[in-house]
């Protein structure tokens, strides 16, 4: 074997994995299809595109942007931060490179409300996460919440409407987004270095999260992704070892393991060499559509011979609907800030229970020049679900439709806040999300500890593993919450000979 362990992707679930693996002295690979994205200065914009001067950097071997509300900009065809899947009316972002979708998410590490847990996640208990793995996260990744001095900056000023806003509209201040299914708002962990953030604000580091730059990563340094924290002390280990530009095409079980068939290419995407590797053990974290792919192709020739038939299922996008309000009564510098740090928790709506939070653009100084909209991420508790298959050239194709009731239940949410604050409700439009879930679920494809059943040895540890819901907040803590569990599990429970 070439290698003990091999893990494919380095998101959430991969990260994870690889830090786990190396502190238990397991030897690891890690293959991951784009490059690192190292801070060149954190002064100017020197490491990562910006919406204003979209190039390469931005997307995933695209000549012309499709980046949503950004679409037409000629760029080159590039190893970027973003890949965008479309699939019918919607678009599925994915993030690419060290770190994954850490580079691409807001840095919103929000827990998942306790009183919805167990209908997503029958056999794990709440209290395991919220007391264990949950804060693991969170200290490994050093989120905090936003600090007063930066949510009352003008930077920061749509947020302290938009919490202005929710009182008004019958949303009280609470500690927990776990509060016996009551309306509410709370603050919440941000995987952002609030110190860099007033550095920003001072003008000693570039302004990129003051100035609504998540995307396609921050010059700054100001969020903190995967290959400032996880990665790294997983590197540190001396036992694993990071292989970019690695792009997996095929997966099959050999005598004994696993063998990995991979493109190295370059950063436009030309295939340099072919390299097939093997190892005891394969960890999946190529993201939802990218682990699903690989099980999908290996199902359909044979390679994976015991899979079970649900692989494919149970694609949900965690109910995200983009609303917009205008003509609102104040300015909110929608142009400015980040997203996330306050959520305003809608339980009791009732289509489906959902949560909603700001979202700037910078595109917005110019979409709105009175500065009084407001943009919005409304996520619901939806059975909604879609799925993925192989078509004759074995590219991978996504069944999504639109989520109506989803829809209407964010209608219903923001008619509120136009209700008490005024303003005029656009109908929701885009239909985008970075959010996507399953392909893999625990429970069919997989135990509730990622082993992919009927193929001891594998695994999958990302977000193609939740089944299509992270209740009705965003996944990333509860993707890397669940990556944690899993591991702690399968180190104790499987490498025990090792």
């Amino acid at each position: 074997m070439d290698t003990e362990t091999i893990i494919i992707g380095a998101g959430f679930g991969g990260a994870v994995a690889a830090l786990r693996l190396g502190q238990a002295g397991v030897n690891t690979m890690l293959l991951e299809r784009g490059r690192r994205w190292d801070i060149a200065d954190p002064t100017i914009d020197a490491t990562f595109s910006t919406f204003q001067d979209l190039d390469k950097r931005a997307e995933w071997m695209n000549s012309v942007s499709r980046t949503p509300a950004y679409e037409g900009v000629p760029i080159e065809p590039y190893v970027g931060v973003l890949e965008i899947v479309e699939a019918g009316e919607y678009k599925f972002l994915v993030g690419c490179g060290v770190g994954g979708g850490s580079h691409a998410y807001g840095g919103i590490l929000i827990e998942p409300p306790k009183e919805l847990w167990g209908k997503v996640f029958p056999h794990i208990e709440f209290e395991e996460m919220a007391n264990v793995y949950f804060p693991r996260v969170i200290k490994e990744i050093g989120a905090t919440e936003i600090p007063d001095d930066i949510l009352n900056s003008s930077y920061y000023l749509g947020l302290k409407v938009f919490e202005e806003q929710a009182e008004k509209a019958g949303f009280p201040l609470v500690e927990t987004t776990s509060n016996d299914m009551r309306d509410g708002r709370a603050r919440f962990a941000m995987g952002i270095d609030w110190d860099r953030v007033r550095e920003e604000i001072a003008g000693t580091r570039v302004g990129s999260t003051i100035g609504a730059q998540f995307w396609f990563g921050q010059n700054s340094g100001a969020k903190q992704t995967l290959d400032q924290n996880y990665l790294r002390r997983a590197e540190e280990t001396g036992n694993v070892t990071v292989q970019t530009h690695h792009r997996t095409t095929a997966i099959s079980e050999i005598p004994g393991g696993y063998k990995i068939t991979a493109d190295v290419i370059n950063d436009s995407g030309k295939v340099l060499e072919v390299r097939e590797l093997t190892c005891e053990k394969l960890f999946l974290a190529a993201g939802v559509l990218g682990t699903t792919e690989l099980l999908l192709r290996a199902k359909k020739s044979g390679s994976l011979g015991r899979l079970d038939p649900a692989v494919g299922q149970g694609l949900g996008n965690d109910g995200d609907t983009f609303t917009i309000r205008t003509e609102l009564p104040e300015k909110t510098n929608p142009h400015l800030g980040g997203p996330g740090a306050i959520v305003v928790m809608n339980y009791e709506n009732p289509i489906y229970p959902c949560v909603m939070m700001r979202a700037p653009l910078p595109r917005f100084e110019q979409d709105y020049p009175n500065l009084d909209s407001m943009a919005n991420f409304i996520f619901a508790m939806t059975p909604h679900r879609g799925s993925m298959e192989l078509d004759a050239n074995d590219k991978l194709v996504v069944n999504f439709d639109p989520d109506i009731e989803a829809q209407k239940a964010a209608i219903h949410l923001v008619q509120r806040f136009v209700d008490a604050n005024g303003g005029v409700a656009n109908p929701p439009s885009a239909q985008i999300t970075g959010h996507q879930l399953g392909g893999a679920c625990m429970g069919t494809v997989c135990d509730d500890a990622g082993r992919v059943k009927g193929h001891p040895g594998l695994y999958v540890v990302d977000g193609a593993l939740i089944p299509g819901s992270s209740t009705c907040v965003n996944p990333a803590l509860t993707i890397a919450g669940i990556a944690e569990r899993c591991m702690e599990l399968v180190l104790a429970q499987d490498f025990v000979a090792s």
